[in-house]
């Protein structure tokens, strides 16, 4: 799984952090071509 962790840190402590999953991958990965079917779509179709 393709993902990028951001951490914040404040004096010696970490405060936050960000974790973005790729969800095109993921989808992909489990046989499902988003990006795909959305080329496929007509424009302007809400589906």
């Amino acid at each position: 799984m393709r993902v990028l962790d951001i951490y914040l840190r404040r004096d010696d402590k970490l405060t936050e952090n960000w974790v973005f999953i790729d969800l095109l991958d993921w989808m992909h990965q489990q046989g499902s071509d988003v990006l795909g079917r959305l080329a496929k779509q007509p424009r302007g179709s809400p589906f």
